[in-house]
């Protein structure tokens, strides 16, 4: 199967070559670059860990992440965990599911919370606390000429965030493609849910990870 990938980069290297190696055929087509933010660590606010729900958190958090590999990490998504890990953080916990369902499961309180400016909302527990700082954003990219023509000869679409499938569906719609003719597999129900209806097939990751995305093909 032919299959493309609208993730920013590098994440879309790292995905292509996942779809290598399950025997696809991977079709870079970024939608977004991303680039770091001046963030400062808080003051002593006795963390008991970090909170990480996407891979640029790490990416980009720049030279303060330093001071924070004394803190667990409680990943959401294994794609998240495995790029904490190769920093050097030690992985308490990772998610299978969305960023509620890991909270109602750690028994940490008091969290750090390395997030994107164009973040999820969600409800935390009301016995937790958590402080966020934005360390990175993402800016949509203009489609590329090749557009419509590398969709016509894609199998599925990867959607790898409520973000990119919403900016992917808007672009469909802008250059009038019929989306009956589309197929995407998104990472989560979320972000299934983001990209609207009217595609030719949705397939769902069970958990967030492109080895479930790529078994659900």
């Amino acid at each position: 199967m032919k299959l493309l990938i609208v993730r920013p980069q590098p994440g879309a290297d790292i995905t292509a070559h996942r779809v290598r190696v399950a025997g696809h055929e991977p079709l870079l087509m970024p939608l977004f670059s991303t680039e770091p933010i001046e963030w400062e660590i808080p003051g002593d606010m006795g963390f008991d860990g970090l909170l990480i729900t996407s891979a640029n958190a790490i990416r980009h958090a720049g030279v303060n992440s330093r001071a924070l590999k004394h803190l667990p990490v409680f990943a959401v998504g294994q794609n998240s965990a495995d790029f904490a890990r190769s920093f050097g953080f030690e992985i308490k916990y990772t998610g299978p599911g969305g960023v509620e369902q890991l909270l109602a499961e750690i028994n940490a309180r008091n969290l750090l919370w390395l997030a994107g400016e164009d973040r999820a909302v969600f409800q935390k527990p009301v016995d937790m606390e958590i402080c966020c700082r934005v360390v990175y954003r993402s800016a949509a990219l203009p489609s590329p000429d090749t557009f419509s023509q590398m969709l016509l000869q894609t199998d599925h679409v990867l959607l790898h965030s409520a973000r990119a499938a919403m900016h992917f569906a808007h672009l469909v719609s802008q250059q009038d493609i019929d989306k009956n003719s589309i197929s995407i597999a998104a990472l989560s129900e979320n972000i299934a849910l983001a990209a609207g209806s009217g595609w030719a097939k949705v397939r769902i990751a069970s958990k967030p990870s492109d080895r479930e995305l790529l078994s659900v093909l």
